[in-house]
């Protein structure tokens, strides 16, 4: 049973759009008796709202190029990017529409890369989670997972097949989040199909921090965070990573481009940004794809995104600049199995300067990684080939 604590929680983070919701929610239900068998055999795959650049997609143009005997449609946002790139493989719903929850209570297989990936998230969560409705979810990840992320717990999520990628990470999800061992499969993230052969540009750098849930959530701000981005050390330590005189030298020096991609939620804030050194390209969402820039790069820094894990797949460096890691983990994320201050991967600073004395190191060293590295990618990646997206397919037909 959900806790108290939790449920109010989730109801003080609720937005408009949520209640808004409600209506194209009621409509679906009363025109569903009518047409939801139209659906009954339909795979309904999507992400976040506005977006196709992720396992979601990547499963669904498989679905479309291998079996397009299979019933699948893709919800999206109607003024996505990348909405023309996803209707030229199949068919699409607009997202939260009243279609979309047709279908939605209607589909065989409801697939996302996240967790709320569904017409609403906070409604769908209210009816799944109080047994009004079960659909069976098929949750593809967005990424590996590194941390304790309690919001995915068997008692918090209705899930019936839950992908991982690596031996630790599969053992630490059925050991510590309480589905049965049956539900969490290796099948490997789709997106990992493309990351083969994916030469980089020998002089790229990528960066590329998470968020902070205290910058937009109700239920995350606390006397000791700073919720205003604007004013935030997030924002501060991460600008004068992009001034710093030295980090600039190295660059010019070694003709190394950087390119700094902020998470989805600080986009808004690029402004902040402006007037950095000319070998730093600010990267709007809108113009980089997430995966064609991270194949392109030669290393990648983050503060603790599991996007790292994708760098790690193609064997390519890491470095980790975490200068608000007690708070991160009070609030944010408790710690996992993955130790970032003792790993083959890469190193975590809480300073500036040793962060880029690591870069530096890295630079010189031609962006070649250890054996030491390579030896811990062949334990925890058993599965490095072209073939996740049709390891899932099989595991859903089974199904």
């Amino acid at each position: 049973m959900l806790s108290p604590r939790y449920l109010f929680d989730r109801l003080r983070d609720l937005h408009f759009s949520d209640f808004a919701a409600v209506l194209p929610m009621l409509m679906a239900l009363c025109v569903r008796p009518f047409s939801g068998h139209r659906y009954a055999n339909t795979w309904l795959i999507c992400e976040e709202p506005a977006e196709a650049r992720d396992n979601g997609y990547h499963f669904f143009r498989f679905l479309r190029q291998s079996h397009p005997e299979q019933k699948a449609i893709y919800a999206i946002a109607d003024n996505s990017v990348d909405r023309d790139k996803v209707s030229q493989l199949g068919p699409t719903v607009r997202y939260g529409s009243v279609r979309h929850w047709i279908i939605y209570f209607s589909c065989h297989f409801n697939i996302s890369s996240s967790k709320g990936g569904k017409p609403n998230a906070a409604l769908c969560a209210f009816l799944e989670l109080n047994g009004l409705f079960r659909p069976r979810n098929i949750f593809l990840q967005h990424g590996v997972i590194i941390n304790d992320l309690r919001w995915l717990y068997a008692d918090r999520s209705c899930i019936d097949l839950f992908v991982t990628s690596t031996v630790s990470e599969t053992h630490y999800v059925r050991q510590h989040f309480g589905y049965d061992p049956s539900v969490v499969r290796m099948t490997g993230l789709c997106r990992f199909d493309n990351l083969h052969d994916a030469p980089p540009l020998r002089r790229r750098i990528v960066v590329m921090p998470t968020w902070r849930y205290w910058f937009n959530l109700q239920s995350k701000k606390h006397s000791d965070t700073d919720a205003d981005v604007a004013h935030s050390e997030y924002l501060h330590r991460w600008r004068e990573f992009l001034d710093a005189p030295q980090l600039a030298q190295l660059l010019d020096k070694h003709g190394v481009e950087l390119v700094f991609f902020p998470h989805r939620n600080m986009q808004p804030h690029l402004h902040s940004f402006t007037g950095i050194n000319p070998n730093v390209v600010i990267a709007s969402w809108r113009d980089f794809d997430i995966q064609e820039l991270l194949k392109s790069a030669s290393m990648l820094v983050t503060d603790y995104s599991s996007v790292f894990f994708d760098m790690v797949y193609m064997r390519r460096p890491v470095a980790f600049y975490q200068f608000d890691e007690d708070l991160y983990r009070k609030y944010q994320y408790g710690k996992g199995y993955f130790d970032y201050h003792d790993n083959p991967f890469g190193r975590s600073h809480s300073q500036l300067q040793p962060l880029i004395d690591d870069i530096q190191s890295w630079i010189e060293a031609d962006f070649r990684v250890p054996q030491s590295f390579l030896d811990a990618h062949t334990r925890e990646f058993p599965l490095y080939d072209t073939l996740n997206s049709k390891r899932l397919y099989d595991e859903l037909a089974a199904l």
